[in-house]
């Protein structure tokens, strides 16, 4: 109003794709907000199976190994242990690819592992690691996180965070048919999650990202169908989802989770293994990052 202008207007005038900022002109704001600087240090963790032909093609896994640590005290007590799903689970799945790769003869191309730190403070360690690469983004063929699968049990779908971003989606749509599988596209994409998570930091320097994320959207259970895959997220997110009561319990079912880490593996494995280069699609806004780094175009 002191702008001059009606929020009632401008509400139902938002609903429209050619809506466009307005400027609140002649309104100003001054704030005085105390600041404490901390210095806190910590480490992201790397590992690295050595490519026996293009160890200077680089195709990496991530999750994230930082949870809230102490809260304020309550009846589940302090602790947040870790974070058992977000994202102890994701690294347990990191760790399972590793030894599955490991396993068996060195693939062509590098692998790396990347455990990062304070993802839940901002993608801190994920972000230093991207701005401060160890290996050239322009040689990093992919980036595959992992960070929070579903533990209500096997589903007949994997949902795609991110849809239309790049053609690491049509290997999911492939690998995820031999495991009986279909893909469904995140239904919650208000939620943002595709530039919520540690991949988001490699997607904004051009690397071809594919996430998984339980959370994105309800998946179709083999028991109980989409019904129960979103009383599952209703359950965590609206409970356990940064928590101290994300921890492991006698109810989780890990098929689910199981065959998300099974899908990811076999991508990656399959990168590791071939000459291809994933591609951002036509009107991904990572698409001319890309093409400038000199990454090589197939």
């Amino acid at each position: 109003a002191a702008a001059g202008l009606d929020l009632a207007k401008l509400e139902v005038e938002a609903r429209s794709p050619k809506f466009r900022p307005v400027e609140l002109k002649g309104v100003t704001l001054h704030a005085d907000i105390p600041v404490q600087p901390e210095v806190v240090t910590s480490h992201n963790v790397l590992g690295k199976i050595t490519g026996s032909k293009r160890p200077d093609e680089v195709v990496m896994f991530g999750a994230h190994w930082d949870a809230y640590g102490e809260g304020k005290p309550d009846a589940q007590g302090r602790i947040y242990r870790a974070g058992a799903n977000d994202d102890a689970l994701g690294i347990a799945g990191l760790f399972e690819i590793a030894r599955s790769l490991k396993s068996g003869p060195a693939p062509e191309r590098s692998v790396v592992f990347g455990l990062w730190t304070a993802e839940e403070r901002g993608l801190l360690g994920s972000e230093y690691y991207a701005a401060n690469p160890v290996y050239p983004m322009e040689r990093t063929v992919a980036n595959l996180a992992l960070d929070i699968l579903q533990t209500a049990g096997a589903a007949k779908d994997v949902v795609l965070v991110g849809k239309g971003q790049n053609t690491l989606e049509d290997d999911m749509a492939r690998v995820a048919a031999t495991q009986g599988r279909t893909v469904t596209p995140e239904s919650l994409p208000e939620r943002g999650l595709f530039y919520r998570a540690d991949h988001f930091s490699f997607a904004k320097r051009g690397v071809p990202v594919m996430l998984l994320m339980g959370i994105a959207g309800a998946s179709d259970l083999r028991q109980g169908g989409v019904a129960a895959g979103q009383a599952w997220i209703d359950a965590y997110t609206g409970q356990c989802y940064h928590q101290a009561c994300d921890a492991w319990g006698p109810d989780w079912k890990l098929d689910g989770a199981v065959q998300d880490i099974a899908l990811t593996g076999i991508i990656g494995a399959e990168l590791a293994n071939s000459t291809r280069w994933p591609q951002w699609k036509p009107g991904s806004e990572f698409k001319a990052i890309r093409d400038k780094s000199g990454a090589p175009k197939e």
